[in-house]
């Protein structure tokens, strides 16, 4: 059984490796209607029967790693929520965490600072889990769910854009703190729009437990057991939803998470639908947890941000918070300066490729777009390049502009890249 559990992860797209068992095999992607994010799925078929699914990524290379390298610390403040449109904020809470720590003043980020942060990751979640499953109904044919819970979700988007000015990326975080208050007047408008979307979101839910064509689609569709779970390591809700109750936020606490309270959500059934829920019932956790952030905020004191020296003393740190898809992890390696050495970035993508391929073996092929869609894949966050050199094995990683450089000359003078 060992073979099931091997990396899906290929290089060779013309189908030579083609398992045992299969008679034909299509390919999907890098652009294609069934999936937008750009990958490229090899799909090894007996009939209409799923043998084996692979993945080949790489078509989206931004070098946003790269890129932290030539800014200081502050100006990559902004650029890191630019990683991922739908998890920006938790992006940016890491860095900053993360920052802290290396240059000494983790312990000196004021309660009312943290609470801010809180809500705006948490509000994160709101609007991402939402759009995830009103896509998901989208893709199951169910569009008349898809209009009603977008616009459900305009209601956070509100909120969102009235305490930070953006609607999608509010980057109000800042190392030592954060950039602007939450004031009273903006947490009285914020209350009574939560409490009208927990009883939007409690009605998304029973449509999808109770309408026979959304259930028929998603229940025992792409099912992961648990002991699978355990052997291709999922993250988020694609393993809560296989009976694996791991959230950071509660096993690894940061913020104040561990003085509000909330539960971790999650389901045994290990199909779409057990997913799919993981995410209603989170979002209606997150709205629970804002409105106790708000009343916290009535007490809460201390100074909105810290001073912080730009240059970061040497040190290196790896750091981690549950984003809405699940683990994201940045480890950075400062060296005395203003900008960092190295900076390294995995989002939760990465690690719940496997677990999807798994999902869908044996599965029919037209269930194929809900099986991709219930790890809410992100792979702008999740490639990067190396450059080998075929012949003597030599690796190296570069920066745009030496890529660009070296790429126009190759061209012209057709010699070797390098």
């Amino acid at each position: 059984m060992a073979e099931d559990f091997r990396s899906r992860f290929r290089v060779l797209t013309d189908g030579s490796d083609t398992p045992l068992g299969a008679d034909h095999h299509i390919f999907i992607g890098p652009q294609h209607p069934w999936a937008e994010e750009p990958a490229h799925f090899i799909i090894h078929l007996k009939g209409e029967r799923v043998v084996e699914a692979n993945i080949r990524i790489g078509f989206n290379l931004r070098g946003m790693e790269k890129a932290m390298e030539a800014r200081t610390w502050r100006q990559n403040t902004m650029l890191i929520p630019r990683a991922c449109g739908i998890c920006s904020a938790v992006h940016q809470n890491v860095y900053v965490r993360l920052v802290e720590r290396l240059a000494g003043i983790e312990d000196q980020v004021s309660e009312r600072a943290k609470l801010i942060r809180m809500f705006s990751c948490e509000a994160e979640r709101v609007h991402s889990h939402m759009l995830w499953y009103g896509i998901l109904a989208h893709d199951a044919g169910f569009d008349t769910l898809f209009h009603v819970t977008w616009r459900d979700r305009e209601i956070i988007m509100d909120i969102v854009e009235d305490i930070s000015g953006n609607r999608v990326n509010p980057a109000l975080m800042l190392i030592g703190g954060v950039k602007r208050d939450l004031p009273k007047e903006k947490a009285d408008k914020a209350r009574p729009m939560i409490n009208d979307l927990i009883k939007q979101v409690e009605y998304h839910k029973k449509v999808f437990t109770e309408e026979t064509s959304i259930v028929n689609r998603l229940e025992n569709v792409g099912v992961l057991t648990k002991e699978d779970a355990k052997k291709v390591t999922p993250n988020g809700p694609t393993a809560r939803g296989s009976g694996l109750p791991y959230d950071i936020r509660k096993t690894f606490p940061y913020e104040l998470y561990d003085d509000i309270d909330w539960n971790v959500v999650y389901y045994t059934e290990g199909d779409v639908l057990a997913t799919t829920l993981v995410r209603l019932d989170e979002t209606l956790e997150s709205l629970r947890m804002l409105n106790q952030i708000l009343d916290r905020l009535e007490t809460a004191s201390g100074e909105l941000l810290q001073r912080v020296k730009p240059r970061i003393s040497e040190g290196k740190y790896m750091t981690r918070a549950e984003a809405p898809r699940g683990e994201d992890i940045h480890y950075g390696i400062a060296n005395g300066t203003d900008k960092p050495e190295r900076y390294k970035i995995r989002a939760p993508s990465l690690g719940n490729i496997d677990a999807t391929l798994k999902r869908m073996d044996g599965e029919y092929i037209a269930d194929m777009p809900v099986i991709l869609r219930s790890y809410d894949p992100c792979f702008s966050c999740t490639n990067r390049v190396m450059i080998i050199n075929q012949s003597t094995g030599e690796k190296k990683i570069m920066g745009q502009d030496e890529f660009a450089r070296r790429a126009i000359k190759a061209k012209k003078y057709n010699r070797p890249f390098f």
